[in-house]
């Protein structure tokens, strides 16, 4: 495995101990083997492990001098730090940091491990992974690894390429995968059995050998994406109690390493003192305030949810105190968030404050002896209770008693000082920057506060005067930091309004709108000159706007023969990968050229080592799919029979006869007739799934697919339906538009939700790991928009029907549990469409046999609601029938006992509107159906005005009831009146 997994590396961080360490790693990754095509991908290569424990405070600018060391210009190349939090779930390890970028390519990961083995560490240890063979390829100025001099005789090639093709045949083609099942099993055992024996260290020298054997299985393609958290929960399980007996017997030891180590000094500097004029609360006078709180760079993620957390926090604490000011702005780049208060007020001054406390005979007793209220109430003011005889005289300064409507209260005048601004601010700053919220927080050296990345230096000018304070080891300053490269030097900032133009005379554009509009104008400005479009601007422009601090875009060109692979390989590589913008000609075909947004000055060098990154990047999308050109489908499926879906529910190929079984079904219910086509893309749908494609680019799993399918030669219906089964892939996204893609997109959504419903795959309020939610609007919305009429509980249950009754042990239970979540759901799209929630309730109180026309339904009752006076005059009918046969029993009613006319209209329209009602129902004309409802109102009015519907003949009275129960019955018809909220 990688450095991460050796011993030095995982036990070490573990406990108080401080440690250092640095070695070469020779790592294997099974699955990152190419044959030996790729010029920077291997199944083998070395690493440069360093540990640092605890993180020191220099650690990055040791790291980039080490680059120096080794022979790296940094002046020459663009670097950068790109946020990647890593993780590694088989040995319960997590850290934060970067991945090191030098012209595009990663040379570097660069992590704060967090937790090792699920034990949260303290203190911090970082971790440097240096990546020698690529930082080797910039030292020699190669294109390739295998053309790096080993010495003066050999080439890295000739060493290690033959290694290469031949284990990538082992770990896709060749390796035993009963042998490292087993394996798998005996070193897992083998670990259990060393830590019943308490020996945690060669305890885990198996769980990194299981880890590998995991490794080799997944190169095999025999663990599914459902299986995997299984394996994996199996190994971390393992290294979590090898990690706390670890730290066990380093205790038991008394941390022999404890003193053996010079940590950083954590002596502390002084703090400049704050000025004199400061500590005056001048309410007349008003000055530019300036924060700025200087990090490690920020995921680029996190710098527009700083800013806007940094502007809430500081918004919120001046209005605390009601300290008045003129506008606020908010700045951010990857290494500083920033606010401006423009206009703040220096302070306020001293005031007379009112307090009412109890009333005088809560406070006193009739002896005039105080009782607890008083006595609560002097508390707060720092005094004594004082006697009622001297309240009653007035000669308690500042207290008296004053009567409110004929009763005394005691009043306080209480007199609350001036507030200096900037001592208020001093008090507060450090608590506001510890507490700003962030997706993710870290903790780094021995310090126990938290931030997004290490914290470096603060800047806190009021006018021109610094304000004073301390956050974790950094003290408050005057001295901000230029752009990393083109100035990396610390400058003096003189004044808060000068902010902005200082740090863009230091090549820091602090302002983002303005490093947008950069962006932007000279993107404009490439296409105009080279011709094309720079397309995906909105994925990649919130990528690179918080990756730079002075933008410079430059533009180079890849060589053509990569554009015989799918462009969405290309895309994908470009734009997820590498943050570049893909050019397009008109027609939307890729020119083969690609922008590049640069931290620093682009030049050929800069260009070619992007390009370099790119090429080896296309190539393996090239290598890839010419690949799995070379394979059938049909042998795509029958490596679909070794892969495990879920071990419960069989191999990815026991679920595709599962889909086919559920599209035969779907198709008769739809009325769908190409039954051919439909059999023949259920069959393939998961083709690509076996592909090494899609294993190297798993979101383009079904398009892929298509173009597999279409240079087979299969009918393009078919070959679309493969890419749309996958459809709906997020919210808001397309949905499958081709009969064949709809019916084979219902039956693998319908699978899921059965097989994971089945064996306990439930989602929970907080986690849904299967996307079952996603499944079933994705049901839901395919169903509406198709307009298809659909009885959905039928379908489901002749699709459990397809499961074995060791998986589906009730099947009733099982339906009941579907019906149920596919009800909240519903719920949730209706009201996506603009439906309100009461009327979707009252529209589906009875059920839901056809999503889409209960979707009409509510649609329906929306637009009567909504389209004039009708709805209200009928609810309020409603309300006045339901008050008159609240909780009556059901009554038979006789039309020879109508002796009023207003109820024998109401019964012969009742009569007639039967009739038209159920036509309108069975036509599914839900418009028709409240027009005609809405018919009954007048004459329900009428009877209410003219009949006395509670009669005093017992038998007039319980015909009137079953009358109105005759209305109540057509409405239920269409919905439940009582779901329905006023107003």
């Amino acid at each position: 495995g990688a450095g991460t997994f050796n011993p030095a590396t995982f036990l070490r961080c573990l406990g108080p101990e401080p440690y250092r360490a640095a070695y070469i790693e020779p790592c294997r990754r099974p699955t990152d083997g190419r044959y030996g095509t790729n010029p920077n991908r291997l199944h083998h290569y070395f690493q440069y492990q360093v540990i640092v424990k605890p993180s020191p405070k220099n650690i990055q600018e040791l790291y980039l001098l080490s680059l120096e060391a080794v022979g790296l210009d940094l002046s020459k190349h663009d670097i950068r730090f790109v946020h990647d939090d890593w993780e590694n779930p088989t040995i319960g390890a997590w850290g934060l940091g970067w991945e090191i970028w030098i012209d595009g390519m990663e040379v570097t990961q660069f992590t704060y491990f967090q937790s090792v083995g699920g034990v949260s560490l303290s203190p911090i240890t970082v971790e440097l992974t240096y990546g020698l063979e690529r930082l080797a390829m910039y030292i020699q100025n190669v294109d390739s690894i295998f053309d790096l001099q080993w010495n003066e005789q050999l080439t890295y090639g000739d060493i290690y390429h033959r290694n290469e093709v031949e284990w990538s045949h082992y770990n896709f083609e060749e390796a035993s995968t009963e042998m490292w099942l087993h394996h798998f099993e005996d070193y897992e055992n083998e670990a259990k059995r060393l830590m019943e024996k308490k020996l945690p260290i060669p305890a885990y020298d198996f769980i990194m050998k299981a880890s590998h054997a995991f490794n080799m299985l997944d190169a095999r393609g025999v663990i599914s994406v459902t299986e995997r958290t299984g394996y994996i929960s199996r190994i971390r399980d393992l290294a979590r109690l090898i990690a706390e007996n670890y730290q066990k017997s380093r205790e038991e030891l008394n941390y022999p390493l404890k003193d053996r180590f010079v940590v950083e000094s954590t002596s502390e500097e002084e703090q400049e003192p704050m000025p004199l004029e400061l500590k005056k609360a001048i309410p007349s006078k008003k000055d530019d305030f300036l924060l700025e709180i200087g990090s490690e760079e920020l995921p680029a993620t996190f710098v527009a949810i700083g800013c806007r957390n940094l502007e809430k926090a500081v918004c919120h604490l001046l209005e605390t105190e009601s300290i008045p000011y003129d506008h606020l702005e908010v700045y951010g780049t990857p290494r500083r968030l920033a606010v401006l208060v423009k206009g703040l007020q220096l302070g306020k001054p001293a005031e007379k404050q009112e307090k009412r406390g109890p009333g005088l005979d809560q406070a006193y007793d009739d002896e005039g002896k105080p009782r607890p209220a008083a006595q609560g109430f002097f508390r707060s003011l720092e005094m004594e209770p004082p006697k009622l005889d001297d309240l009653r005289a007035g000669c308690v300064d500042n207290v008296e008693i004053r009567t409110i409507k004929g009763s005394d209260y005691l009043f306080a005048t209480i007199e609350v000082p001036g507030l200096a601004t900037a001592e208020f601010l001093q008090q507060h700053l450090p608590k506001l920057i510890c507490q700003l919220d962030f997706p993710k927080k870290m903790r780094w050296g021995t310090l126990d506060i938290s931030y997004a990345r290490p914290l470096r230096w603060i800047v806190a000018l009021f006018g021109n005067a610094l304000i004073p304070f301390k956050v974790g080891n950094v003290l408050s300053g005057r001295n901000s930091f230029g752009h990393r490269q083109l100035d990396p030097d610390s400058f003096f900032i003189s004044r808060a309004q000068d902010y902005v133009s200082t740090l863009k005379d230091h090549h820091v554009m602090v302002d983002i709108k303005e490093r947008k509009e950069s962006i932007n104008a000279q993107l404009d400005q490439l296409e105009k000159e080279h011709g094309g479009t720079a397309i995906e601007r909105d994925r990649v422009i919130p990528q690179v706007l918080h990756l730079v601090e002075w933008p410079e875009v430059t533009v180079t060109n890849f060589d053509s023969v990569f554009l015989k692979a799918p462009k969405e390989v290309l895309i994908s590589e470009m734009v997820e990968h590498q943050k570049y913008f893909p050019i397009a000609n008109d027609d939307g075909s890729l020119k083969n050229l690609f922008g590049i947004v640069c931290n620093t000055t682009p030049s050929d060098e800069i260009r070619h080592g992007n390009l370099k990154v790119l090429s080896a990047r296309l190539a393996d999308g090239v290598f890839l799919f010419e690949q799995d050109q070379k394979v059938a489908l049909e042998a795509f499926n029958d490596k679909l029979r070794h892969t495990t879906f879920q071990k419960e529910l069989g191999s990815v190929w026991d679920k595709v006869e599962r889909i086919m079984a559920n599209a035969e079904v779907l198709q008769q219910h739809l009325g769908i007739s190409s039954i051919s086509k439909v059999r023949r893309a259920a069959e393939l749908c998961k083709t690509d799934l076996a592909s090494q494609m899609v294993y190297e680019f798993p979101d383009l799993q079904g398009i892929i697919g298509q173009y597999y399918a279409l240079e087979k030669g299969e009918d393009p219906e078919v070959a679309q339906a493969i890419d749309e089964h996958w459809m709906p892939r997020g919210e808001n996204a397309p949905l499958p538009e081709t009969e064949t893609g709809i019916v084979v997109s219902l039956a693998d959504k319908f699978d899921n939700l059965i097989g994971c419903f089945s064996v306990g795959l439930k989602p929970t309020s907080s986690s849904d790991p299967y996307a079952l939610r996603r499944q079933a609007l994705g049901i839901i919305k395919i169903l509406i928009q198709g307009k298809r009429h659909f009885p959905i509980m039928e379908v489901l249950r002749q699709c459990i029907a397809h499961y074995p009754r060791s998986v589906v042990q009730d099947p009733e239970q099982l339906l009941q549990d579907l019906q149920g979540f596919f009800q909240n759901r519903i719920r949730s799209v209706f009201q996506d469409y603009g439906l309100r929630k009461d009327e979707i309730d009252a529209s589906i109180a009875s059920g839901v046999t056809d999503i889409y026309d209960s979707f009409c339904k509510v649609q329906a009752l929306h637009q009567f609601r909504v389209s004039g006076t009708q709805f209200p005059l009928l609810f309020e009918v409603y309300k006045r029938a339901k008050g008159q046969i609240n909780g009556q029993q059901q009554q038979p009613f006789s039309n020879q006992l109508l002796q009023e006319k207003a109820e024998q209209d109401l019964d012969s329209c009742l009569t007639v509107t039967n009739s038209a009602l159920n036509q309108a129902l069975d036509s599914h004309d839900y418009d028709r159906a409240y027009a005609l409802i809405a018919k009954l109102q007048p004459k329900l009015a009428a009877l209410f005005d003219e009949v006395r519907i509670l009669a005093d003949d017992p038998a007039l009275r319980t015909n009137r009831i079953a009358l109105l129960q005759r209305v109540f019955g057509l409405f239920g018809l269409l919905l439940d009146f009582s779901k329905i909220q006023e107003g």
